[in-house]
């Protein structure tokens, strides 16, 4: 274990605070399992194993979310019951929902979600998001096609908030589509994440080839069936039974072509500054909107009372509170020690190692919705198995295609919550929708495990 962490900076930075945690104490104990030593808060006066507690909790959640009961009243009162389960103190849930809820990132966070509502309020009224949709189309000739390559060009971005960023997009691209909230939601959502399998620029990617050791490039390769399903699945499903209007089968020339870029480069330079600042220089998501909305407002001359209105009915509640369940309830996840402790359970099971390389990737992607949570807590424990197998990238290949298939149906992935808050879509619908392609990427997984051993 120390030899994985002996790139540890580098896998320091691309890890959330308790994955890092879990990886230190790992180091500082002398074998693989020595984290499993450690007890949590209530330690031999544990009765109820971690894995059933948490097990009634994603219950619980998926039955308020049935019953219809609002995503950040599920989320919040979960993180209480989850305190309560794990034998918190009143004063540490207190805590706890105190630092999820006032902490910094959750804090930039908000802001940056808020403020897409808002830059996008200003862009829809000046009428550049409309004019740029407009040229992408005269391009592509298909709505489908639009709506479905915004957001896997924002996907190509690991930018925290990225569904929300081209939710506005996918919003004015398919209006001739006519598409349900629950279909917008889904295509925005599924697009958007169709690389994150594969490209190096996820963090996740680099921390896998870290961990089990191997080349980035064969980790991507090994991943790629599974960026190849996700793509066709997106089409095949988000699109089955949707028309798109004829346009003329006439090709552009060069000149038409070069003019309508322009056009639809011009017209979003505002949005390619937000990427430019956040991904070239650095800049939080956060400043950069706010750099961007304020430089927008001045380039327009937009007057005070039209500022005070768009920001008014772009102002949602309803987000905030979302993102403060989830980080709350992450928070307390992190301060009940539930995913050592659920880790620990599985260690004690005996399960075979097939069974433990799928189960243990899905539970943690379930709890956290957080692919690099869900690699930095389950991979170091799968790493014997790993080590001790022929076809080792068979297995991490199976093993990160399950972890992210939960990810994908999470109720605390924000882009999943944030994105079917923006377009009003029913959770219980958006779930049905959800279900059969998020299985095709995880049977797909299995498909190339069964065929690569069979050819072998």
């Amino acid at each position: 274990m120390r030899k994985v962490l002996a790139h540890s900076p580098r896998l320091y930075r691309a890890l959330g605070a308790p994955t890092k945690f879990t990886l230190s104490f790992f180091c500082e104990k002398d074998g693989l399992y020595g984290n499993f030593l450690k007890t949590n808060e209530i330690g031999e006066k544990e009765r109820m194993p971690a894995l059933l507690k948490i097990t009634l909790i994603l219950a619980a959640i998926l039955i308020l979310i049935r019953f219809k009961v609002a995503l950040s009243i599920t989320l919040l009162s979960s993180a209480l019951a989850l305190g309560f389960l794990f034998n918190l103190s009143l004063p540490k849930i207190g805590l706890s929902f105190f630092k999820g809820a006032m902490d910094p990132e959750t804090l930039l966070l908000t802001a940056s979600l808020l403020l897409i509502l808002f830059f996008s309020a200003i862009m829809k009224e000046t009428g550049n998001m409309t004019r740029a949709i407009a040229a992408l189309q005269e391009i592509f000739r298909d709505a489908r096609a639009t709506v479905a390559i915004i957001p896997a060009i924002i996907g190509i971005l690991p930018i925290m908030g990225g569904a929300m960023l081209s939710a506005p997009l996918v919003l004015e691209a398919s209006d001739e589509l006519k598409l349900s909230a629950e279909r917008r939601t889904f295509i925005n959502y599924w697009f958007r994440h169709i690389w994150e399998y594969t490209l190096p620029t996820y963090p996740v990617i680099i921390l896998i080839s870290t961990i089990v050791s191997l080349p980035v490039a064969k980790v991507s390769l090994m991943n790629l069936p599974l960026t190849i399903a996700s793509i066709t699945v997106g089409i095949f499903l988000g699109f089955r039974g949707v028309h798109s209007i004829a346009r003329s089968a006439v090709p552009l020339s060069i000149e038409q072509t070069t003019r309508i870029l322009g056009s639809f480069i011009a017209n979003l330079l505002p949005f390619f500054l937000i990427l430019l600042l956040t991904l070239y220089f650095k800049i939080h998501l956060a400043y950069s909107l706010a750099l961007s909305t304020i430089g927008t407002i001045l380039y327009y001359r937009l007057p005070a009372s039209l500022i005070r209105r768009l920001g008014k009915e772009s102002f949602s509640w309803e987000i905030v509170f979302l993102i403060w369940g989830i980080m709350i309830f992450k928070e307390i996840l992190e301060a009940s020690g539930a995913m050592n402790s659920v880790v620990k359970d599985f260690a004690r099971m005996g399960m075979p190692s097939p069974v433990l390389i799928i189960a243990l990737p899905f539970i943690l992607g379930m709890i956290t919705g957080y692919s690099n949570a869900l690699v930095g807590l389950s991979f170091p424990i799968l790493l014997p198995f790993f080590q001790a197998n022929e076809h080792s990238l068979l297995y991490v290949m199976l093993a990160y295609a399950s972890g992210f298939c939960a990810v994908l149906l999470s109720p605390m992935h924000a882009c999943l919550v944030m994105t079917r808050e923006y377009f009003h879509a029913d959770m219980n619908k958006l779930y049905r929708m959800l279900i059969l392609p998020v299985s095709i990427i995880f049977f797909t997984g299995v498909a190339v495990v069964l065929i690569s051993l069979w050819l072998r």
